[in-house]
């Protein structure tokens, strides 16, 4: 006697201790199922839309599932990638990694998308008013006057929130522009690294 293997996704949805929908990934997108747990009927929401779907049936086509836990994560991921894109189109200046930000796949993580290495900074944003506030004020003026002319400029190691900190800018050969601040534990070349989203914030890149 032939026997049937169930996917993981259909025993999952039609365990009424479960949840009534599950996310999964096909052809590289993020899809939801639903079950219909009076009919006993599974669909999938169709693309662009939040309620309707049809009925789906094609369990070899689902590449990986987002179980809730996996979920949330993925939502997080979502959620940061748009912000730093968001804050990206603010920015006068551009680089390599401004255009990965732009060009970033919602689907996938900002580490897996090249933007951060993945630390706990990922996200977080320091103004450079109050980068000014430590750094001086004259000193925040060269940084900006650099930035415009496209010219190297690093301030010397000044006390930032009891770290060292440093302002930098460094112009590239194709005329774009790289900048960021190092915050690093005192007399020592590993802390927290920032790039310059745009012209009033650094945002998390790496921790050393």
């Amino acid at each position: 006697m032939e026997t049937t293997t169930i996917h993981p996704a259909e025993s999952y949805l039609r365990n009424e201790t479960n949840p009534s929908s599950l996310y999964v990934r096909i052809a590289g997108k993020r899809r939801r199922l639903f079950i219909n747990r009076d009919r006993g009927i599974i669909g999938i929401i169709a693309p662009g839309k939040r309620t309707k779907g049809y009925v789906f049936t094609d369990w070899s086509s689902i590449e990986q599932i987002y179980y809730p836990s996996q979920e949330q994560e993925a939502n997080t991921d979502w959620k940061l990638i748009l912000k730093y894109q968001k804050l990206a189109r603010l920015a006068t200046h551009t680089n390599a990694w401004l255009r990965d930000i732009a060009n970033a796949d919602l689907d996938k993580s900002l580490y897996e998308n090249h933007i951060t290495t993945g630390t706990r900074i990922d996200g977080k944003c320091i103004g450079l008013a109050t980068i000014e506030k430590y750094c001086g004020m004259a000193s925040m003026q060269r940084f900006r006057e650099a930035m415009k002319n496209k010219e190297s400029f690093s301030t010397c190691r000044f006390d930032f929130c009891g770290y060292d900190g440093t302002l930098w800018c460094e112009p590239r050969d194709n005329g774009d522009m790289s900048a960021g601040f190092s915050k690093e534990y005192r007399n020592c070349g590993n802390g927290y690294y920032y790039l310059l989203i745009n012209d009033e914030y650094v945002i998390g890149y790496d921790i050393d």
